[in-house]
């Protein structure tokens, strides 16, 4: 693996610019589109707080934001992200910022993804953000920076597209050997999720118990669910949460439905490699020996546009256990369902070794970031 230039310099240890001096908002002005009106394809994108650089699509034309670059910062997610086309924003919590100091807007959105900002949960960051500060490098040495942290950056993104390659191939091995499971194009057997599986959730243990935190059980969120549990758990909890609570220790193979959440959390799922226990915004699916977890997954990414269009409510929409239980897929033999999961298990080891990849990469972007605005 080719490491980017560490450049030899020391950290910055001189004078530093306030958020305030070194950002601008300009959100105001910009169509702002709810979840509800995206569509999957379109000419604009709209960027929301979500995991995925773009949310969807509109084909509207009146409020486009076309200042760009620009960068946007998630305010209940923060998620920074740099957007160089026009674009509509999300209905909530999208802040779109440019430099103030300077035209490289590339350095100065490396600069806001170094913050490391205190996580408040659903709570707003953009005031934590408001309170940071950022080093006054020359515009000669921005570039360089910027140039040292993109190449780290490139390969990460690298990393990811063959990701992508390997999970577009997996759901094209899927459609090639039981259609399309939306329309179920080879009229195969349909089942409720309750009648092959046990759906249970979790719950969240009352926050001003420190003696339900930071012990050894893993406790899932759905912001995890969404980006496919491929990383350690930002949370623990102990067994008195266990015994004392409504949480409960779900084992490894439960596949995880995130049934709300910001962005495109919602309908997102995964697949415990180990027992860990949820909140109360995962249904957590226990299938029993007639289903393959690997075949019932792929299904379930396959038709996560339709499983979130089952969602109610108002401004908010949910999914809930009462849908997920009702929900129905193809249900094929399970000798055909294990053939596919053997395949799809081929692809999960490359991925696999991709992330550790993308972890290292990652670890390195974090080091540099750290030494050029710590």
């Amino acid at each position: 693996m080719n490491k980017p230039d560490q450049n030899s310099k020391p950290a910055f240890s001189g004078e530093r610019i306030p958020f305030a001096s070194a950002f601008k908002e300009v959100s105001r002005g910009v169509a702002r589109i709810k979840q509800k009106d995206y569509l999957n394809e379109g000419p604009h994108p709209i960027i929301d707080q979500g995991q995925l650089l773009v949310g969807g699509y509109s084909d509207s034309e009146e409020g486009l934001f076309t200042d760009v670059p620009a960068i946007v910062f998630g305010d209940h997610t923060r998620c920074v992200k740099y957007i160089e086309e026009p674009f509509f924003a999300g209905a909530d919590g999208v802040k779109i910022l440019k430099p103030a100091l300077s035209g490289n807007d590339r350095y100065w959105y490396h600069a806001l993804r170094s913050v490391r900002i205190e996580n408040l949960g659903y709570s707003r960051h953009f005031k934590l953000l408001k309170e940071t500060s950022f080093p006054a490098h020359s515009a000669p040495r921005q570039a360089e920076i910027c140039a040292a942290l993109d190449k780290s950056l490139d390969l990460i993104e690298r990393r990811k597209k063959t990701i992508s390659r390997l999970q577009s191939l997996v759901k094209s091995q899927f459609v090639e050997m039981f259609g399309d499971p939306i329309s179920n194009s080879r009229q195969l057997p349909m089942m409720r999720i309750e009648t092959i599986a046990d759906v249970q959730t979790g719950a969240t243990p009352l926050r001003s118990n420190a003696a339900y935190y930071n012990g050894q059980i893993p406790w899932i969120k759905t912001g995890e669910v969404a980006a496919g549990l491929k990383k350690k758990p930002e949370e623990t909890i102990t067994e008195l949460a266990l015994k004392e609570t409504n949480c409960k220790l779900f084992p490894a193979g439960t596949i995880l439905i995130a049934m709300y959440g910001q962005g495109d959390t919602r309908g997102k799922a995964a697949i415990l490699r180990q027992a860990a226990a949820t909140n109360q915004a995962c249904a957590a699916i226990m299938l029993n020996d007639t289903c393959n977890a690997e075949f019932i997954l792929t299904q379930l990414n396959l038709r996560y546009r339709d499983l979130r269009s089952q969602s109610l409510g108002g401004n908010q929409k949910n999914l809930s256990l009462k849908i997920i239980k009702a929900y129905e897929l193809i249900i094929p033999d399970i000798e055909q369902q294990q053939e596919f999961a053997a395949f799809a298990e081929r692809a999960a080891k490359l991925e696999f070794a991709a992330q550790q990849q993308i972890e290292k990469l990652q670890t390195l972007y974090d080091s540099l970031a750290q030494e050029y605005f710590g």
